[in-house]
């Protein structure tokens, strides 16, 4: 049985923001090149000298999970590179995705980002000769992640075991399939870590960033659905698409002037205290009273609503179609297998 190492790129991205940074090691020598200080061949030797540095840390990592292909003729890596258009199939549902961030190419769209081979070319590496069993995976359509998830799929359909090397945690979702690892370059992942971290298997993964939200990728997820709120809906009703429409919708006043009188003059009606108010029905109700503008969510409606009776005075906005967007997004790997919306 082989071992089939899948290394995510981004990590020579991590390294490269490093090593540009102000004080960084690339960012001196090609300083000290414009400055004529060292010549070109001297530049070109400390690029190398810091990508060298990089891919030594993975072999180190790699002979303390006891699979480096170094030493293990059984072992071999596939470095997985994000396609110049990986973003754009999931920009063309969601068009705010990954908008937070903003390594793209000069003058390229939203969803357009760089070619990070690009780094190894320029500092005279070739990509698929740079360790003894390592090559590399592109396709400009696939983010790395995408080519990570079918890779994967491919070596265990195969008998072979994976290793995957990763900080991207929607590959957390591989870990539903027992011959997998994770290390996430500072500790090996497992799905029993999952669970504690989510309060979800690993194969819910998509379902709970859908509900609860994940910055990373820009999915703000459904207001008023929190992480242990996601984790509870999931584990009573299984995914998205199982769960009660009214916990995707968010309430707010049709007109929040009439909405404050209304809940005054039942509260005054009934007699009861601001204080009692407060405790009871927290600062969604006292955000009301006072003619403020609150979005509600489900749970608060009910419980405001069998005490003010106030359900036909709002209006509501429905996240279930786009939590399904969302869900699609993360889930791995995405394309065809994925449902249609």
């Amino acid at each position: 049985m082989a071992t089939v190492i899948l290394l995510d790129s981004g990590y020579f991205v991590g390294r490269m923001q490093k090593h540009w940074s102000p004080k960084g090691k690339m960012r001196k020598a090609h300083r000290q090149f414009k400055q004529k200080k060292i010549n070109w061949f001297q530049r070109q030797y400390q690029f190398q000298k810091c990508l060298n540095g990089d891919m030594g840390y993975i072999e180190v990592l790699l002979s303390r999970m006891k699979v480096n292909p170094k030493y293990d003729k059984s072992c071999s890596l596939v470095l997985c590179f994000d396609g110049i258009k990986g973003r754009q199939l999931r920009g063309a549902l969601y068009d705010s995705y990954k908008a937070n961030r903003t390594f793209a190419a000069d003058g390229a769209s939203t969803h357009e980002g760089r070619d990070i081979r690009e780094v190894f070319s320029s500092s005279g590496l070739e990509v698929n000769e740079l360790k003894p069993r390592w090559t590399s995976q592109y396709d400009e359509n696939k983010e790395a992640d995408d080519l990570i998830a079918e890779l994967c799929l491919a070596e265990l359909l195969k008998g072979n075991k994976v290793v995957i090397l990763s900080g991207d945690t929607d590959l957390f979702q591989m870990l539903r399939y027992p011959d997998v690892r994770i290390n996430n370059f500072r500790q090996e992942i497992t799905a029993s870590d999952v669970e504690e971290k989510y309060g979800i298997s690993p194969d819910h993964l998509a379902d709970w960033k859908a509900l609860a939200g994940d910055a990373s990728d820009n999915i703000p997820g459904v207001h008023g659905i929190g992480e242990k709120k996601a984790a509870s809906l999931l584990a009573q009703y299984g995914d998205i698409e199982n769960i009660p429409s009214e916990e995707f919708r968010t309430y707010s006043a049709a007109n929040i002037k009439t909405l404050a009188a209304k809940v005054k003059r039942v509260r005054e009606d009934n007699k009861w205290s601001i204080s009692k108010c407060k405790k009871e029905f927290g600062s969604a109700w006292e955000k009301i009273e006072q003619g403020t503008k609150v979005t509600l969510n489900a749970e608060q409606v009910r419980k405001l609503t069998k005490a003010f009776d106030i359900s036909g005075y709002l209006i509501f906005e429905d996240y279930y179609h786009r939590a399904l967007i969302w869900k699609r997004l993360v889930r791995l790997p995405f394309g065809d297998g994925q449902p249609t919306i």
